[in-house]
C-alpha cells in the first residue's frame, strides 16, 4: 500500500521518562497536514518493552503504550498477524488519515487479517 507507512521505535533514556516527550514527538509529528494522507501504523511487541527497568508489568507498560500512542492519534485495531497475536499485551495501533479513501481502508482491512483463511 502506497498510503501506508509505519512508525518506528520511540525510546526515551530512562532519565527522561514521565516528562510527557514520547507524547509530544507524536503529538508534533502528526501535526502535518501530509499525515492526512496516510494510514500510519505501529506494532507493539512486549519483548521490546523495557519491563525490568521500569518495574511495571506487561499489562502496566501496555497502557502507557496505548496512552502514549492515543496522543497520536494512533488507536488499536484486531489483527490477526502471528507475531502480534502471539501474545494479548501485543498490539497493532494505527491512525487513519481524513483524507483516506474507503478502498484503502479495505485494503488495511484484508492485510491486518490475511490469516483469517489458513489452517
Amino acid at each position: 500500500m502506497e498510503n501506508l507507512i509505519e512508525l518506528g521505535a520511540i525510546e526515551v533514556i530512562p532519565h527522561y521518562r514521565g516528562c510527557s516527550i514520547g507524547k509530544s514527538l507524536l503529538q508534533v509529528s502528526m501535526m502535518d497536514h501530509a499525515m492526512e494522507d496516510y494510514i500510519i501504523i505501529t506494532t507493539e511487541y512486549y519483548w521490546h518493552w523495557d519491563l525490568k527497568g521500569t518495574g511495571l508489568n506487561v499489562w502496566e507498560y501496555r497502557k502507557i503504550m496505548e496512552k502514549m500512542m492515543n496522543a497520536g492519534g494512533l488507536e488499536w485495531y484486531a489483527t490477526d498477524d502471528p507475531e502480534i497475536s502471539s501474545h494479548p499485551a501485543n498490539c497493532l495501533m494505527a491512525r487513519i488519515g481524513k483524507r483516506i479513501q474507503p478502498e484503502s481502508i479495505e485494503r488495511f482491512d484484508r492485510l491486518r487479517f490475511m490469516n483469517r483463511f489458513m489452517y
